[in-house]
């Protein structure tokens, strides 16, 4: 009869739990209270890469700019500093793709995603929010 009682409370518990969540709504408790950013905060915390022109594994060419936001103006300020190694990171990763790889909205966001997963890992004032293909060419 202890663990019938003790499973009862446990399932009472959770019930009670996401009764709550469900008529007080998910703000109340904090989930999904994550407000979008304003335009202003776009453009205080946004990096816009040069445009960069390299080769890639094809032997075709591609021509890209990216547009970088992060969460804080120290996070914005290291990436400032960090440009040229954000260059070398756009340049390896695209001399990994071929031209069919990268055609097509598939192909782009594969290429945001994978230079994001890189630019994360290089930022360490802040975190990279989103990576965005501004221009993009590929001959």
């Amino acid at each position: 009869m202890g663990k019938l009682n003790i499973f009862l409370a446990i399932t009472a518990v959770v019930v009670i739990g996401m009764g709550s969540v469900f008529f007080l709504g998910k703000d109340a408790f904090g989930f999904g209270s994550e407000k979008k950013p304003s335009v202003e905060d776009i453009v205080e915390l946004s990096v816009d890469t040069d445009v960069i022109t390299t080769n890639l594994a094809s032997n075709n060419f591609a021509v890209v700019q990216f547009n970088i936001l992060l969460d804080s103006k120290e996070a914005k300020a290291e990436l400032d500093m960090r440009k040229p190694e954000v260059r070398a990171a756009v340049i390896a990763i695209l001399a990994g793709f071929t031209k069919d790889q990268l055609t097509g909205r598939e192909g782009i966001a594969n290429l945001e995603e994978e230079l994001y997963a890189k630019l994360e890992a290089m930022v360490e004032s802040g975190r990279v929010e989103r990576v965005l293909v501004t221009e993009f060419k590929v001959q």
